[in-house]
């Protein structure tokens, strides 16, 4: 039987996905502290959920930019391999950890994130006319993958699955610091990224149902407003100003992972 409260989840779905249909990821790091802190939803269940719900936005998203020629299937491939070996360790992983420290553990991760976000901010607006410069000229440079690098790359990708199977988030830090280090062009680091947290929402939820976590009623509530949140997002976001978004992007961003994550900590 569905709570009262519950009407008010495909709203939240859909503002999630319209927000970061606009801003990019997947929408895990606003998933889980929202459903745990507004709904009291035990973090563990609030986890899978988040990885389902993760899966709508990051399908249409993926083949928006496999359309527009940015996604490297090849390098996608081997750091989606990693991403499910760490997803399925880190679901086996969360569902040991109390629920309380797991979302204490959350709140001090995206604290965390800040850090390598701001530093991110702060150089690209140094280098920007550069970056745009190396953008452009490497935009068809192919990019060998010896087996070192290849290794490297999968290790990455473990990474990311481990963040995706704990915490419940898309993983996205650990793929696009591997594909950056790969010297993709930044488009590509952008769709291939997309791709690659296919393999974490598919492995992470195959993980928790095996581990019995999964509400099916809570998944379709957030997924069905998440899909059409993402769907449209994308549709306003040619309607702003390209330089007004840079200048309030990361701002936004680094304002809702502070709330949430000193939120996560101390509730």
């Amino acid at each position: 039987m569905i709570d009262f409260s519950q009407i008010f989840i495909p709203i939240f779905g859909f503002l999630i996905g319209l927000l970061v249909s606009t801003l990019g990821g997947g929408g895990g790091g606003l998933y889980v502290p929202v459903l745990t802190l507004v709904f009291g939803i035990p973090t563990q269940v609030a986890v899978a959920t988040s990885l389902a719900s993760v899966l709508p936005t990051t399908a249409v998203g993926a083949f928006s930019h496999y359309r527009e020629g940015n996604v490297d299937l090849r390098i996608g491939i081997i750091l989606g391999a990693g991403g499910v070996a760490g997803t399925l360790i880190g679901a086996y992983l969360a569902n040991l950890i109390p629920s309380d420290m797991l979302r204490r553990f959350l709140g001090v991760f995206m604290l965390l994130m800040m850090i390598p976000m701001l530093r991110s901010f702060i150089k690209r607006h140094k280098n920007q006319e550069e970056e745009v410069k190396k953008e452009t000229s490497s935009k068809n440079d192919p990019v060998v993958l010896t087996r070192p690098r290849q290794f490297l790359a999968s290790l990455f990708g473990v990474a990311s699955g481990l963040l995706a199977g704990i915490f419940g988030i898309s993983g996205t830090p650990p793929v696009s610091a591997g594909l950056y280090s790969l010297g993709l062009p930044a488009m590509t680091v952008v769709g291939t990224t997309v791709f690659v947290l296919i393999f974490n929402s598919l492995t992470g939820i195959g993980g928790y149902f095996l581990l019995g976590r999964l509400d099916i009623t809570l998944i379709i509530l957030l997924a069905g407003g998440a899909a059409v949140g993402a769907f449209i997002g994308p549709k306003l976001l040619k309607k702003i100003n390209p330089q007004t978004f840079e200048k309030i992007y990361v701002p936004v961003i680094l304002t809702i992972s502070l709330v949430m994550g000193l939120a996560m900590i101390l509730a």
